[in-house]
């Protein structure tokens, strides 16, 4: 486990330069914050199964809510890590005091086959519960957000907090519960089972038709339950090829059919991840929604979310490489 104060530096993504355009010129890059890596939530030595907290210096209360990240990156649930992109994403949150912040590894599907992914996940929810004192969480207040396999087991975080067959038995935190307040979500697999290919295969340790009883446990369309209320913001591109639109689309709907309350849902023309990020001004205008996303189901301010359409420069589509 390694505690160090981060000083300025410079930022370089799109998140960086989205957050500037609201705050003073430097405000970012002067963000003083704590971050404390490489703890290890299951009680093990495995750098899989470890966790960074970032904790703003300039706190706005002493019990703070969480927003934790799952890394999703350009193979399904096969690789990234929670370096991945640098600390940059998080400086926005930390901005202003009002929340800490938290980053997960999880055991890929090279390591451990389905439902691991998920149960990593739990465990480290349980144990950012477990340690709320010790951190300053408030442990009422914790958001989830990902992007595709993050997405994914963002969404499946929030959906099975009522599965006790799904919790697992990771950790030292088993007194806890891994419930969450809500959910961003983007360009993630609802329904693993029409999406296929090898990556969910490779997920699943096998081919779905051998194993469709796990691909429909692993799949978000499969857990939408009215017993399952959560706040959830969902994103979405036609031009992503990793995740169709369909899959989306099809969640959403489900989730307005079992009467879900509190659900948005950005559709982006032209939009994928790798786009979106290139993008400033499309960027900037997810982005937005998440943070007031947060400030209403986190903060509980008193304020409307806007969906409205959005897409990327056509320009960006053409030159994106996959």
């Amino acid at each position: 486990m390694k505690q160090l104060i981060i000083i300025p530096f410079i930022l370089l993504t799109l998140v960086s330069a989205i957050c500037q355009e609201k705050a003073p010129q430097n405000s970012l890059a002067s963000i003083q914050y704590s971050v404390t890596t490489e703890i290890n939530y299951a009680d093990n030595k495995n750098m899989a199964q470890t966790l960074d907290v970032y904790i703003p210096k300039n706190k706005k209360n002493e019990k703070l809510p969480v927003i934790v990240n799952i890394h999703g990156e350009s193979i399904l649930w096969g690789n990234g890590d929670k370096m991945w992109g640098g600390d940059t994403p998080f400086l926005s949150y930390l901005l202003d005091g009002n929340y800490a912040c938290v980053k997960i590894n999880y055991r890929l599907s090279s390591e451990s086959k389905w439902p691991a992914q998920l149960k990593d996940c739990k465990a480290a929810i349980r144990w950012i519960k477990g340690n709320s004192e010790r951190f300053g969480f408030d442990k009422n207040k914790i958001a989830v957000q990902g992007e595709l396999a993050g997405g994914h087991l963002a969404l499946m975080l929030g959906l099975t907090s009522n599965e006790k067959t799904m919790e697992g038995d990771i950790g030292n935190y088993l007194n806890e519960d891994s419930k969450i307040n809500c959910v961003v979500s983007g360009f993630a697999p609802s329904n693993l089972e029409e999406l296929g290919g090898k990556e969910v295969e490779a997920l699943l340790g096998g081919k779905i038709d051998d194993l469709l009883k796990k691909a429909q446990e692993a799949s978000p369309i499969n857990w939408v339950s009215n017993e399952t209320q959560l706040p959830i913001y969902l994103y979405q591109g036609n031009a992503e090829k990793k995740v169709p639109m369909d899959q989306t689309n099809l969640f959403f709907n489900l989730l307005k059919d079992a009467k879900f309350e509190n659900i948005y849902y950005q559709k982006i023309t032209n939009g994928s991840k790798r786009n979106l990020q290139r993008d400033l001004k499309a960027n900037k205008s997810v982005s937005s929604t998440i943070e007031d996303f947060y400030k209403k189901y986190l903060l509980k301010k008193e304020i409307e979310i806007e969906i409205s359409e959005l897409s990327v420069e056509s320009a960006l589509v053409r030159g994106q490489r996959r």
